[in-house]
């Protein structure tokens, strides 16, 4: 078998011809990876454990340069193997498949999802106009939904760079290559922690310092790191020399992106201005507190609950708005209201009882002869005159008073025909009825029409008095009432 370094050679087969290697993708500290295809003919990617200070590859099988290593080696076989289990479980779409790990060639393999496409880095040297401030937001919104998804699940990728997020044909980002078999074989081995397995410009200070804490803010400031860079076209000085500065109490060497950056958010370039701090306390906390605050509708939600949950915040939006209401009263004052009559606090005045109202005659029921006036006999016609009142006896007048003789005689005429002007005339001259011709009239037969206008005139007004008749029983009850109220 042809040697190609410590690589694998085109054609090599692994797992008992379940793989084939293809060709050599990449190399690091500690490991290196190649395109392969398994039994069914489709791509993968086939990641090796080769930490080469302490291996080498002889026929194709890796041994350790010294004995002495032989323990540590399978310290490191085993935190491989850990790795890989716990990025199986991952299931997230931005985040890569691993599917199987198995031992061969004296080492330990990962199987891996194959995406098709280029990475980051070389996006940015190539053709940085293929993405711009919309595809990098949302971009950015992708990753940090995969990030905050690892973190929940207690997994540090700890080497997030431009090389290491590869995007998709439809510039859908994948996160490749997790370093925390890295970081663990550093631990168990005093070979491995003498390596530096740092990224100058996108690994935070903390990677620089053997044993010092990793947290979830170290991802960050990495994912910060590599924006910063996909932004302004320019990696940011390592975070070593930036540390150095603030010990000195110098000018920090990294120039932190303008809040006004034409296409984007003000929140948006201040979130990454914020995670790219020297020291992880200045940082965000977690990739869903970036987020939030890159997310305008998530950013008012989460004020809106901070105000309702803040109660010195409601407190004093009441003083504000009580203070705000008297500043009104005073300013256009309510008007006085009527005086009100005092109050009577001695013994209710006794009021008596409303005396009986005197009945009218309109309060009398009609005579039920009124409905048969039209049909009654002539007989029963003719004894309407015997109704009529009989003349009066003139009134007899005083004498005339002695030399007052005009007036005398002025008296002695008739009372309904005097007048100074024109001469006395009789009754019937003046177009008037006596009583004697008055029966007469009477007695004769009326009219049809007359007399259908006469019914229905009665008709209507015996309607009338009725409804008189119930208005007042009913207002005579509520006088006894009232009156039998005010006495108790």
């Amino acid at each position: 078998m042809e040697v190609y370094g410590d690589e694998l050679p085109p054609g090599a087969e692994l797992c008992q011809g379940q793989y084939t290697i293809e060709c050599f993708l990449n190399s690091g500290g500690f490991g290196i990876t190649y395109l392969a295809r398994d039994s069914l003919g489709r791509k993968v990617v086939l990641k090796e454990c080769f930490p080469a200070v302490m291996c080498c590859r002889h026929s194709g099988t890796v041994h350790v340069r010294s004995r002495s290593n032989e323990a540590e080696f399978e310290k490191i076989l085993d935190l491989f193997g850990r790795e890989a289990r716990a990025l199986s479980e991952l299931d997230h779409p931005y985040i890569v498949g691993v599917h199987q790990i198995f031992r061969d060639n004296g080492t330990a393999y990962m199987a891996m999802d194959y995406v098709e496409g280029r990475d980051l880095l070389q996006v940015i040297e190539e053709t940085p106009e293929r993405l711009g401030p919309a595809e990098i937001s949302a971009l950015l919104v992708k990753l940090l939904d995969a990030v905050s998804y690892m973190h929940d699940r207690g997994i540090l990728h700890r080497d997030i760079s431009p090389d290491n997020i590869l995007l998709a044909e439809d510039d859908s980002p994948v996160l490749i290559d997790f370093g925390a078999a890295r970081e663990g074989a550093s631990r168990v081995s005093r070979v491995l922690s003498q390596v530096m397995t740092v990224k100058d410009g996108y690994s935070p200070q903390e990677f620089y310092i053997s044993g010092s804490r990793q947290a979830q803010s170290s991802d960050l400031y990495a994912l910060a790191a590599t924006f910063y860079h996909l932004i302004s076209g320019n990696a940011p000085p390592s975070s070593h020399l930036r540390l150095a500065a603030a010990a000195k109490n110098a000018e920090d060497p990294l120039a932190p992106l303008p809040e006004t950056l034409a296409g984007y958010d003000r929140h948006f370039c201040e979130a990454i201005n914020r995670c790219l701090s020297v020291f992880p306390q200045d940082r965000l906390e977690s990739a869903q507190a970036w987020r939030d605050m890159i997310d305008i509708e998530r950013r008012q939600r989460m004020l809106l609950e901070k105000a309702r949950n803040d109660k010195e915040l409601v407190r004093r939006v009441a003083e504000i708005v009580s203070q705000s209401r008297k500043d009104m009263a005073e300013a256009d004052p309510e008007p006085e209201p009527a005086p009100s009559m005092p109050k009577h606090y001695g013994p209710r005045p006794v009021i008596p009882p409303a005396p009986p109202k005197r009945r009218r005659v309109a309060d009398a029921a009609p005579p039920s002869d009124l409905h048969d006036l039209d049909d009654a006999p002539a007989a029963a016609r003719e004894v309407q005159p015997a109704c009529t009142p009989p003349p009066r006896p003139a009134r007899p007048r005083k004498a005339a008073k002695p030399g007052r003789p005009e007036r005398a005689a002025h008296a002695a005429e008739p009372t309904a025909h005097r007048h100074a002007s024109a001469p006395a005339e009789a009754p019937e001259a003046a177009g008037l009825e006596t009583h004697e011709a008055m029966p007469a009239r009477a007695a004769a037969p009326a009219p049809a029409p007359l007399r259908e206008a006469t019914a229905a005139g009665v008709s209507k007004l015996r309607r009338i008095i009725a409804a008189t008749g119930r208005f007042y029983s009913v207002a005579r009850k509520f006088d006894s009432f009232s009156a039998q109220e005010a006495m108790k």
